[in-house]
């Protein structure tokens, strides 16, 4: 080994310039390769930086049509809870069918509310069961049932039935299985 260190002090000393070249290439190489991976670093930083001031710039633009879905919806919850019904409140939630009848000018033959399941927990809703009976024309009995859909309370036909309730007036009947929306 001493041999090998001596034949390369002996070329250092005859080509200094050659050397010193190989050293200052070497040297540029890892000064080179260092710069190359921290400008691949902030490039990176960079990117990332500039993706999210677009998604915040996005946001800020959309603010007023955000605030404006925000305003929309509470009015919507708001519209639901003051027509939430109470299943305990058997009068009012029946006086509503009788209002409906009223307007639609057919007659209710047998109306109740039926027990109802428990609410779903985590739920701030429950649905009330009600069986109806109604009868009268055709036209009559899709006007209760588009006042009964497009009134204040919320309302789903759970099943119906028409049959002919009198052949000489032509009178229909309409058996319906509703639920209606209320606290729980």
């Amino acid at each position: 080994m001493n041999a090998l260190l001596e034949n390369f002090l002996g070329f250092v000393r005859r080509y200094p310039v050659v050397v010193a070249s190989i050293v200052v290439i070497l040297l540029l190489g890892g000064a080179n390769y260092w710069l190359w991976r921290r400008h691949e670093t902030l490039a990176r930083t960079h990117e990332e930086t500039r993706r999210k001031g677009e998604a915040m710039q996005q946001a800020i633009s959309e603010h007023a049509r955000l605030t404006a879905h925000l305003a929309t919806t509470r009015e919507a919850v708001t519209f639901i809870d003051q027509n939430l019904i109470n299943e305990g409140d058997l009068a009012e939630n029946l006086g509503y069918f009788y209002q409906m009848e009223s307007i639609s000018r057919v007659r209710l033959g047998q109306l109740g509310q039926l027990s109802s399941q428990p609410a779903v927990e985590g739920s701030p809703y429950k649905t009330i069961p009600f069986s109806l009976h109604v009868s009268g024309t055709y036209p009559q009995l899709i006007r209760f049932l588009r006042e009964l859909e497009g009134g204040p309370r919320l309302v789903r036909v759970r099943t119906f039935g028409f049959n002919r309730a009198d052949p000489l007036s032509g009178n229909l009947a309409l058996d319906l299985s509703i639920e209606m929306l209320g606290h729980p």
